[in-house]
Order: C-alpha cells, then sequence, then structure tokens
C-alpha cells in the first residue's frame, strides 16, 4: 500500500536527513516570534496581546493529536507568563501487511514477485522548557529526552514461471537520548481551548543501533552475491538512523485551566 500525500508529509516532518529541512523548520517557527511586537506597525493577531495574561491564569495544560500513523500527546504547566514546562510524547507508526511489488512482468505473467510485510515504529519522550520572551504565544525552548526505534520485515520474493523463491526476516532497534532546541507558538483562546504547534533540532550523543536477522530460506541453489546484498539490508537501514542530528514536530489541541 502507498502512503497518502498528507502521511508522506506528516512523516517528512519528523524525519529530517538534510540541514536546509531542518533550517527551513527552524526559520518557520521562529519567523513569527521575530516580528512580534517588534514595532513593525502589523497590527496585532486578535488576542495576542492577552496572551500573557491566559498564560498566568491558566496554569496547566493538556492536548494531543493523531492523523496518518502519528500521535501526538503533552501537558505541561505554566510557572507564569513567561516561563513553561511540558512533558512531550510523539510516535510514529507506518505498517505494510501483504505489500506486493511487481518486477519484469511480461504478457505471460512472469517475472519477480515480492510480498514484504513490515512494521516501523518511532517514539519519542521529551520534557522541555519554554520561555515566553514577549506578550504573544511565541516561545523558545530547549530539553531533552529518549528516542526509541523499531523495525521489523519479511520479504518472500517468487520467481515466476519457475516457481523458485527466497524468504528472509530481519529488525533492529535503537535507543538513543536526545538534547533538543527549538521554538513555536501555543495560543490560548478565552475558552481556554488551545493551539500549539513546535519544532525542535535534535542531537544525538549516542546512536548504537541493534540488528537480529531470522531464518533465511531459498529452493534453489545459494546466490552468495545475494545472500551477501540479502544480510547486509538491515545493516543499511540501521546507518539511516545512525544520523548525530534530526529534528521534532508537535501538533497539540487541547484545554489549558
Amino acid at each position: 500500500m502507498k502512503k497518502n500525500l498528507v502521511q508522506k508529509f506528516l512523516v517528512r516532518s519528523l524525519d529530517f536527513k538534510s540541514g536546509k529541512a531542518l533550517f527551513f523548520l527552524f526559520i518557520l517557527l521562529i519567523a513569527p516570534a521575530a516580528f512580534a511586537q517588534g514595532g513593525n506597525g502589523l497590527a496585532p493577531v486578535p488576542g495576542e496581546l492577552e496572551q500573557a495574561e491566559r498564560r498566568s491564569s491558566r496554569k496547566f495544560f493538556i492536548g494531543g493529536f493523531t492523523a496518518n500513523g502519528l500521535s501526538w500527546f503533552g501537558s505541561g504547566f505554566h510557572f507564569s507568563s513567561k516561563l513553561a514546562a511540558s512533558l512531550q510524547w510523539q510516535e510514529q507508526r507506518v505498517i505494510q501487511r501483504f505489500d506486493l511489488d511487481v518486477n519484469g512482468v511480461q504478457s505471460d505473467l512472469s517475472g519477480v514477485f515480492t510480498l514484504t510485510n513490515s512494521e516501523k515504529i518511532q517514539r519519542q519522550l521529551s520534557l522541555q522548557l519554554e520561555w515566553f520572551p514577549f506578550s504573544g504565544p511565541y516561545y523558545f525552548a530547549a530539553g531533552g529526552g529518549l528516542e526509541t526505534y523499531s523495525e521489523k520485515q519479511r520479504k518472500t520474493e517468487t520467481y515466476v514461471p519457475s516457481g523458485n523463491y527466497r524468504d528472509y526476516a530481519w529488525n533492529i532497534s535503537q535507543q538513543k537520548l536526545f538534547v533538543s532546541a527549538g521554538a513555536g507558538f501555543r495560543y490560548i483562546f478565552t475558552s481556554g481551548f488551545f493551539i500549539h504547534v513546535g519544532g525542535n533540532i535534535l542531537l544525538y550523543p549516542e546512536r548504537t543501533t541493534h540488528e537480529q536477522r531470522g531464518a533465511y530460506g531459498t529452493n534453489t541453489d545459494w546466490d552468495y552475491r545475494q545472500l551477501q546484498k540479502d544480510w547486509q539490508e538491515p545493516e543499511k537501514e540501521a546507518r539511516s538512523h545512525q544520523n548525530p542530528y534530526g529534528a521534532q514536530l508537535q501538533v497539540l489541541f487541547g484545554i489549558a485551566i
């Protein structure tokens, strides 16, 4: 099954691997704060100047959001109009069941049929301190947390019409601590309902990944070049999760009391 456009956009938001994407995210989030109360002559957003008072009177907040395999949960406490702390949880889940890929198929239906079952789960738990330098909803944040990642995959390749096949499975797992810095906004309405959108740049001091391989079966003579390629597949996937930096997106809708 192919991901739809919304899921592709959100997954990409959580899986930045280029410096340009990280830079774009950071600029996107801090730009409104840079213009806030800067004497630029622009009229403030309705309710913007009352945000400091609302943070002072509504100390506790809690919210979440989920869409297309992505889930967020967050809660926290406003110590004052300028300072807050929040606990953020995020999960990204991508599951493929009986995903069929067909290569080199001829009119007589001969070719290679690849059946894949896979599961990818990424979770992040972080604690961040938020500083609101303006009376508006914009903040800067710093914190740290733990990210876990697991991936399981099984492939069955069948050659038609010969009936030859290869079947193999593997999984990888990873736990890594991170420190974070970022920016965003949390806008509180008069009713107490709030919208929170933020983004952090993450730095991973340690990025060890563990690979485990399952049974490898075939009904043909061993092709050692192909076996080596299949054997290295989990290592190749693991290397893509060993970057020293990453990014985190936060999207919450909730209530402040």
